[in-house]
């Protein structure tokens, strides 16, 4: 009964907070009950059934986004992935708290936790979308930490402050907690002084986004995606003489054919005269030998655009169709380009912007409506590692204008028909340039090594004594 308690507690603090929850408080707390249950008299294999069965209950709120549209062993996997990187760690933490105590069991569950978050980003399929990081996007303030040394340091004190607290409810020494709390008021200390300083500047931006005006997006119709296209151009033009001077359309509006590519790029070029802004628009179309998803960026005086090509392809959904692209695009007004899921992979993204330098990010998406905010916000954390703000168009999900300390200036849920969407984008110098930019992963791969030395230790030990 003991067993099921803890995890039905700590499976309600993922379910809303990790996933589609976005009570980010609970993602502080909801690792507590099956932490302190392992801390216990209990046996290994109970431990590890808690801990997965606790973590995949909170990971079942994916299961209402992406349940109709993923394969069966695809969210098999989206639910016991993150499950076992949880699990892991904490019976890792419980063999370190037999063999040297409470204070160094929250450090191996801590450092094996953010190693394991690290690593898995990696993934092809997935990236760190499944990061419990994520969570803490609704309050900017602890996520800072990100820009030192990127969010596997954020996965680290989730667990370090959860496993701090749980050490001492079960030993009943404070030192744990007492560690913890000093670690929670130190990130949060330097997040507020870090987000003080005011931006240098500002520019004018607009999003714009149907749900209803969509070409045919995987096969050639004409008639169908130039009247998308009309369609948006009509609500560019109402921006003329507004002083915007960036617009953003979201992701592969529809697909347009080689044979009349250059009627579609008047159209837009045009609307983007008018307006006398910056263009970028997502599309599909055949280049360089394959079909690709793209954006075309229009400046008002040059009806060529700058193209972009995604590199970073959901699989099985797109890479049926597309051919992922091969480098970064940075236009010369200092807008880097990305789409959608090209943000799920933070390592790509760095380097990115180390190489471009960018004033801020320009990001065609396309979500599943329910995961609006559950996808967007892992973006945002690209915003705090690299410092760099961003403009991000959700076909089916939000349109959100956020700061380089990931505070949303913006925000609007598509709905259907037009939205348009106009704000003033904060500025401060350009991407590219904190301490996590120079020193990439390092943090994270230590994380992993450290956990790994100390549960090593500790089974060594344990041995010896035997």
């Amino acid at each position: 009964m003991i067993a099921f308690a803890c995890a039905l507690l700590s499976g309600v603090g993922f379910y809303f907070s990790e996933g589609l929850g976005d009570q980010w408080c609970l993602a502080w707390l909801a690792p507590i009950p099956v932490l302190w249950f392992a801390f216990g008299p209990t046996k290994y294999w109970q431990s590890f059934l808690v801990a997965f069965f606790g973590f995949a209950l909170g990971a079942s709120s994916l299961i209402r986004a992406y349940g109709g549209l993923m394969p069966l062993p695809v969210m098999i996997l989206i639910l016991s992935g993150p499950a076992v990187a949880f699990a892991v760690p904490m019976i890792a933490a419980k063999r370190v708290q037999q063999s040297f105590g409470g204070i160094a069991a929250m450090f191996a569950f801590a450092t094996l936790w953010a190693g394991i978050d690290l690593a898995s980003s990696f993934s092809a399929a997935g990236g760190a979308t499944s990061s419990p990081s994520a969570a803490e996007i609704g309050a900017p303030i602890f996520i800072q930490t990100a820009s030192l040394v990127g969010f596997a340091g954020v996965t680290f004190l989730l667990g370090a402050v959860a496993a701090g607290i749980a050490a001492s409810l079960r030993s009943k020494s404070p030192a744990p907690a007492v560690i913890a709390v000093a670690l929670f008021a130190a990130n949060a200390a330097f997040g507020a002084i870090r987000m003080a300083a005011p931006p240098s500047g500002t520019m004018h931006v607009a999003l714009i986004e149907s749900d209803n005006a969509v070409g045919k997006t995987q096969r050639d119709d004409k008639e169908a995606t130039l009247k998308a296209f009309n369609a948006y151009a009509a609500e560019i033009e109402k921006l003329r003489g507004k002083n915007v001077k960036l617009i953003l359309l979201p992701e592969n509006i529809g697909w347009v054919g080689s044979a009349w590519r250059s009627e579609a790029q008047t159209t837009l070029a045009k609307a983007a005269t008018v307006a006398d802004a910056t263009l970028v628009a997502g599309l599909n179309t055949y280049l360089d030998g394959a079909q690709r998803n793209a954006a075309w960026a229009f400046t008002p005086d040059d009806g060529t655009p700058v193209t972009y090509q995604k590199r970073r392809l959901i699989q099985g959904l797109e890479t049926r169709f597309f051919t992922p692209g091969k480098q970064p695009v940075a236009l010369s007004n200092g807008a880097g380009l990305e789409i959608c899921k090209d943000m799920d992979f933070h390592a790509m993204i760095r380097g990115d912007e180390v190489a471009t330098h960018p004033l801020l990010l320009a990001v065609p998406a396309w979500d599943f409506d329910i995961d609006d905010w559950s996808h967007g916000r892992v973006a945002l954390m690209r915003s705090v590692e690299n410092g760099v703000p961003m403009v991000r168009n959700a076909r089916d999900g939000l349109l959100t204008l956020n700061d380089r300390y990931g505070r949303i200036v913006a925000r609007a849920k598509t709905a259907g028909p037009f939205k348009t969407l106009i704000g003033d984008l904060p500025l401060d110098g350009r991407g590219g340039y904190t301490v996590y930019d120079r020193i990439g992963d390092v943090f994270g791969w230590l994380c992993l090594l450290l956990g790994i030395g100390a549960t090593v230790l500790a089974f060594l030990k344990t041995k010896r004594a035997a």
